[in-house]
């Protein structure tokens, strides 16, 4: 990478607190007060409106405190006009061209923190003939995106091959051409380039002046004209004083998209949500745009959720709330939600979205669904079947506990089903445990036992782990009511916090590694507890993370269970 160093300006600009592109600005401005107002006139006559390639410092601030305004003013329309999908994709590459000092780059920063847009940028690719303009442009772009990549490259348009433009598939890319698509150089040639070596989603922030010359102008149509895919997001022309007010600034600005990108929609529904929703004739709620299910507030025995839905948002289904088994059976006998058909438009389905759905015997999970949440369908103990597709990428904690007559069938590599047990392939993690059996043992494959892996599992007395665990997570047993007895062995090293809450018949817990950590609330209503044995010599240990009123129930492995220790 190209970079400007150890320069006066260099080190000026690393203080600057707060960084914005006025604040450059400013610097530049320090920078010229410096100079001979007389040598300031000709360096701006000898820039010729901007067109040359710059190739000494004084002309590089001239330049950027001369023109950066008006860059700024075009780039910002520019900005404003791409569709607000792109802003919610959390992370971004940028494609500068004819860079000169990442004035695009900077402005498009500067945009981002006015709108209180959170976006990553991964990396960013500086193109610019000249090279001192490039060094300075990886400078000031390192100021502003310091977690980003760089790279520079040092050459005119109409030398760039395939590898100078390199974009991603999952990642979107930002082109940024401001003011050089008026430049003499070979557009078509240039376009051709570029499109050979798009991938994924592409955005184009086009801006330059406006000369009421066709030839010219009609530069930046014929140069969108080459993408056959383009999606015009924003075409106008600005005359004198419509871009800025008091400024004879003319402008073309035009953005257009290749690609699509995937909407960010989120699960989680608001009272405004509902107020704002539409409600159909069977009692389910959805968003104004048809796209999110936000709740059924009826009982249903059969409904099939609308096509082009894209999410099943949080408890969307849900219909009991922390019933104790008295109220559940008396549930039992009604008929609502038995069958629910998911079109095959969703990707996502929400947190708790079908819990306690205990009469829903069959339901569908197409190929577009991407993610499941967490204790999606827990206690669903009528559910027969599910198979689960290979698009599913993420399943939450949870998500089928206590799911009693479930045949879980996986059509993916990322998670495999064993004894009940759903386990994410690729980390090892114990997912969910959605059986009856009264005594469990865990494979050796597992690594972990997640967060509310085993959350409400009722008929559980007693578990076998094995010593390839090292983690047991946030409420792995919450809830675990029939958990009389439980071994952790010594390749544990961390019980999450509320590990074991809620488990009313835990009598006895025995940790065999002294430096096991426990975390907060792990034994909370465990009311029956009589023993947590423990290596010898590691009370204090225990002490430490334990309340006080469990501490006469720790006792030492090596002597005997009936006696405390003194």
């Amino acid at each position: 990478m190209m970079i400007e160093q150890k320069t006066n300006y260099a080190y000026k600009l690393k203080y600057i607190e707060n960084l914005t592109f006025d604040k450059v600005r400013d610097l530049t401005k320090h920078f010229i007060n410096d100079l001979h107002k007389k040598l300031v006139d000709e360096l701006y006559q000898n820039l010729e409106r901007g067109v040359i390639q710059i190739d000494s410092e004084p002309q590089m601030l001239v330049y950027l405190y001369s023109f950066g305004k008006m860059h700024q003013a075009k780039l910002n329309v520019a900005f404003e006009n791409i569709p607000p999908i792109f802003f919610e994709q959390p992370e971004i590459n940028i494609i500068d061209y004819g860079c000169g000092q990442a004035i695009g780059t900077m402005c498009y920063a500067d945009f981002l923190s006015q709108k209180g847009i959170t976006q990553k940028i991964k990396k960013v690719t500086l193109i610019e003939p000249s090279e001192i303009c490039l060094k300075r442009a990886a400078l000031h772009t390192s100021t502003f995106f310091p977690d980003a990549e760089i790279i520079t490259t040092n050459k005119e348009f109409d030398y760039l091959s395939d590898g100078d433009i390199v974009c991603e598939e999952d990642t979107p890319t930002l082109h940024i051409l401001s003011n050089v698509l008026d430049l003499e150089f070979d557009l078509g040639n240039f376009a051709q380039v570029i499109s050979d070596n798009l991938k994924g989603y592409n955005q184009f922030a086009c801006v330059g002046p406006f000369f009421n010359m066709p030839p010219i102008d009609r530069l930046m149509d014929d140069f969108a004209g080459f993408f056959y895919e383009a999606k015009d997001n924003f075409n106008k022309i600005f005359d004198k004083y419509q871009l800025y007010p008091d400024k004879s600034w003319t402008a073309h600005i035009r953005c257009f998209s290749i690609g699509e990108l995937e909407e960010n929609l989120s699960t989680e529904v608001t009272e405004e949500d509902i107020k704002n929703g539409v409600e159909d004739e069977f009692g389910v709620v959805y968003s104004r745009d048809g796209k999110r299910l936000l709740k059924c507030n009826k009982e249903v025995e059969t409904y099939i959720i609308k096509t082009n839905t894209r999410v099943i948002c949080d408890r969307a289904f849900i219909v009991l709330h922390n019933l104790s088994d008295y109220d559940l059976e008396d549930f039992r006998n009604r008929s609502f939600f038995k069958q629910i058909t998911i079109p095959n438009s969703v990707t996502t389905i929400g947190e708790e979205a079908f819990q306690f759905c205990i009469s829903l015997q069959k339901i569908n999970i197409p190929n577009s669904v991407k993610s499941i949440g967490k204790h999606a369908f827990l206690k669903c103990k009528s559910l027969q079947q599910i198979t689960i597709p290979y698009s599913v990428t993420s399943i939450g904690e949870g998500a089928f506990n206590n799911c009693v007559s479930l045949n879980l069938i996986i059509d993916s590599n990322s998670f495999v089903v064993k004894d009940k047990m759903l386990i994410d392939n690729n980390e090892n993690i114990l997912i969910s445990y959605f059986g009856a059996n009264n005594i469990i043992i865990i494979p050796n494959s597992v690594k972990s036992i997640g967060k509310n892996a085993f959350f409400y599992c009722e008929s559980l007395q007693q578990i076998i782990i094995p010593d390839s665990i090292t983690h047991i997570g946030i409420s792995a047993f919450g809830c675990c009511y029939s958990l009389q007895q439980i071994t952790i062995q010594i390749s544990v090293t961390s019980i999450g916090e509320n590990g074991f809450c809620g488990c009313v018949s835990l009598q006895q817990i025995t940790i065999l590694n002294p430096e096991t950590s426990i975390g907060k609330n792990a034994f909370y209503g465990c009311e029956a507890l009589k023993q947590i044995i423990i290596p010898e010599g590691s009370k204090e240990h225990f002490k430490q993370m334990l309340p006080e009123k469990l501490w006469d129930k720790l006792y030492y492995l090596k002597k005997a269970i009936e006696a405390p220790n003194n």
